[in-house]
């Protein structure tokens, strides 16, 4: 019993203590056919759902959350007021096109966004988990016409441009 006991406080430690990263990697592709801006946003599930307990007070499992519901409601606005696009200095409206969690705790969340005016330069506005977490990374990968940018966005700059020539 004492070896049990003794374990499992080894591994709630080791979990407590393991994770000193906070990172999210946005994936976007334009997409000339339906001249649109196509994104998956991939983060840690458990440290969305950090943010989601804190704000509703209660235990949350981002993967039961319906859409519809209050909190399904939060998650579209938190990712509209931390994600942004912007093309020749104008916000590119988000469409939310929905979410899922993997067996290994990755939230994946799916949006498009509509028809850039100059799809070689976006300015990207990434604050994702930065008001959670002080040590919040943000990469941003950016694939148009088969060549692929990235960015990194912390917490003291969470916004840069990708352009292509």
């Amino acid at each position: 019993m004492k070896n049990l006991i003794l374990i499992f406080t080894v591994l709630m430690s080791t979990y407590t203590f393991a994770h000193k990263f906070y990172m999210s990697v946005a994936d976007m592709e334009y997409d000339e056919e339906s001249n649109a801006i196509n994104v998956s946003l991939k983060a840690t599930a458990h440290d969305f759902e950090a943010l989601l307990e804190a704000e509703f007070d209660k235990r949350i499992h981002v993967e039961t959350v319906n859409d519809t519901s209050d909190i399904g409601v939060y998650m579209q606005a938190y990712l509209e007021k931390t994600f942004k696009l912007y093309s020749n200095g104008k916000a590119l409206k988000m469409n939310f096109l929905g979410k899922e969690v993997t067996l290994r705790d990755n939230l994946y969340f799916y949006l498009t966004f509509d028809a850039p005016e100059n799809p070689k330069e976006i300015e990207v506005d990434n604050s994702f988990l930065c008001d959670r977490f002080t040590a919040q990374q943000n990469i941003v990968h950016y694939k148009y016409k088969n060549v692929t940018k990235s960015v990194t966005l912390v917490a003291s700059k969470t916004k840069n441009t990708i352009k292509f020539d």
